[in-house]
């Protein structure tokens, strides 16, 4: 059985200069390898086959920490390499909450908000769900790791859940924080959601 571990990265740049709305600011002045470095410490006792990263901040610096760890190199996740990196600058911190604070509502899938590289949350989805079932079928047998920021975070827990998007809100990514799946005969299990027990200090 194959196994999808989803890193979130520590606070972004944006979190970090009080850019971007958070509804906890614990950890902010912690630079991203310290992030980085706890998830890596988690993650040790799995042997990873590789490591994946979204273009997301602070993705590809985590991703290149705990790919390092296993002496591998991080790949950009497939259907990602020619996208320039994923953003909130140009949305206002009204239309980035919608994606990234539990604002209390339930969303629904046609939201409006255009992501930087010009996706919905409904195209932006579906991108990321074909490339993790890609990368599930490729490593039947395997672990991977796929780093990324909240946001997405949330969606990749989404997809394997198999919950709709106005279920967006419902679903907790903390900082730094880890979940793990299974694919059993084809279908994910949940073995953890939202671990933080490694981000002593952090959190």
């Amino acid at each position: 059985m194959g196994k999808i571990l989803i890193v979130n990265t520590g606070p972004t740049e944006f979190e970090r200069q009080g850019q971007y709305p958070l509804m906890d600011k614990a950890g902010l002045d912690a630079p991203t390898d310290k992030w980085a470095q706890a998830a890596l410490k988690r993650l040790l006792e799995y042997q990873l086959a590789a490591v994946y990263y979204l273009p997301v901040a602070e993705a590809f610096e985590t991703a290149e920490i705990i790919a390092g760890g296993y002496k591998l190199e991080p790949k950009i996740l497939p259907g990602f390499e020619n996208v320039s990196e994923l953003s909130w600058k140009g949305l206002s911190p009204e239309e980035a909450a919608v994606f990234d604070c539990p604002l209390g509502e339930r969303q629904t899938d046609d939201i409006n908000i255009k992501f930087p590289f010009n996706d919905d949350l409904v195209q932006l989805r579906g991108k990321i769900s074909e490339a993790l079932d890609k990368i599930a079928a490729g490593y039947k047998k395997e672990t991977v790791a796929v780093v990324s920021h909240r946001a997405l975070s949330v969606i990749m827990v989404l997809h394997f859940l198999h919950m709709d998007n106005c279920h967006y809100n419902q679903i907790a990514q903390e900082n730094g924080a880890v979940n793990l799946f299974e694919i059993r005969g084809g279908m994910p299990s949940a073995l953890y959601i939202n671990d933080t027990c490694h981000l002593e200090g952090l959190l």
